[in-house]
């Protein structure tokens, strides 16, 4: 669990900074990107925090954590994929696909642990 924990915050951290720094990117654009940046961060941190102060129920964060995780990235994944952007944008955009749903699936499959 901790290993997607500290990925997802690094991962979204860096998207954050990316948006902010991003001038071209305004209004609904980038309050939506805020949006969905902050949404794996608050994953992230109830994950913790609900792992510390009640471990027995973390499952109940978990479980939509995963499928929020998995979910998201299948379908704007895929959506990179199949759109006309650059070849390092696909790849590295893969790559942060295939890792974030790896970690999903194992730690909803050492949950148990």
């Amino acid at each position: 669990m901790l290993t997607l924990v500290g990925w997802t915050l690094f991962v979204w951290a860096t998207r954050v900074r990316n948006i902010i720094g991003d001038d071209e990117l305004v209004g609904g654009a980038r309050v939506w990107r805020l949006g969905v940046a902050a949404l794996f961060v608050v994953f992230a941190v109830a994950l913790l925090a609900v792992r510390r102060l009640w471990p027995d129920r973390s499952i109940v964060v978990l479980g939509p954590f995963v499928v929020f995780t998995i979910g998201y990235w299948l379908v704007r994944g895929t959506g990179i994929i199949l759109e006309d952007h650059d070849l390092g944008f696909t790849i590295v955009h893969t790559i942060l696909m295939v890792v974030s749903i790896g970690l999903a699936m194992w730690a909803w499959r050492r949950r148990a642990g």
